[in-house]
């Protein structure tokens, strides 16, 4: 594959806004003021937050954000495919990390429903409008954002419980959570996992982006005690990794369709 330096300002845009996504994560996890929250060890806690290991998938998809800055150089499908979006979202995300670790959870919510929505506009693109050609796509194109779309599911997520249903940490004030509080955590498990639905039915059988919500439901299993939570979050996530089968069973036993068979489109 050659050099093409086609559309080079969105190219050059991509990484740029890379870089500054890259070292805005490392700053926020290892580096800064110790009053500032991180997400990976995050202040702003809910009943559904998981554990901290849940949110090193972070990790995976800045690694394969980075191939894709490097392929880009070598075809025009990405900037064809995200053009300028990757530079939207990337700035929202940045915005997003500000406020969250500022304290600023309602404004972080707000700017995460519109980086929810860019991240949307390019997902639906991959799976609707533009196939794999070769594996290069799958890994650097299509993967990156099936990790990202459904952990920014994840993020919106547990975002929300942080502003609307936050643990209380007086000391002298009741412990764990209400009931309206357990309902309201089962209920927000049960949206996560009835996500993977849409996944697995309505978007070619995009199995990485329904393992990423399951890995988040033995994140929150493996960080919450209360039991009604704890062991819904366990169901779900068993319940969930079974379901992503489908999609290669039918493979397997030879019933391809063009909804369900790709593993990632």
């Amino acid at each position: 594959m050659a050099i093409t330096f086609h559309h080079w300002p969105s190219k050059v845009s991509n990484v740029l806004v890379y870089v500054t996504l890259l070292s805005g994560n490392l700053y926020s996890t290892f580096g800064g003021d110790k009053n500032q929250d991180s997400p990976y060890d995050s202040e702003h806690k809910s009943y559904i937050t998981p554990a901290q290991f849940t949110f090193y998938l972070w990790s995976l998809v800045h690694l394969l954000f980075g191939g894709l800055v490097v392929y880009q150089w070598f075809n025009d499908k990405v900037h064809q495919t995200v053009g300028w979006h990757f530079v939207i979202v990337s700035v929202l995300n940045a915005i997003w990390l500000a406020l969250w670790s500022s304290g600023h959870t309602f404004l972080a919510f707000v700017t995460l429903i519109f980086a929810t929505g860019a991240v949307s506009y390019i997902y639906s693109r991959l799976r609707g409008d533009h196939s794999a050609d070769n594996w290069f796509d799958t890994l650097f194109l299509d993967l990156p954002f099936s990790l990202y779309h459904s952990w920014i599911v994840v993020l919106l997520v547990v975002n929300a419980f942080a502003v609307f249903s936050p643990i209380n940490d007086d000391p002298e004030g009741p412990q764990g959570p209400s009931t309206f509080q357990t309902i309201l955590a089962i209920v927000g498990l049960g949206f996560v996992a009835s996500t993977v639905v849409g996944y697995i039915e309505y978007k070619k059988g995009d199995v990485a982006g329904a393992l990423v919500l399951a890995w988040y439901l033995f994140g929150v299993f493996a960080h919450q005690e209360e039991p009604a939570i704890h062991w819904t979050a366990l169901g779900l996530g068993i319940t969930v990794s079974i379901y992503t089968l489908k999609p290669v069973v039918l493979r397997l036993v030879g019933r391809q369709s063009g909804e369900s068979a790709p593993l990632l489109g």
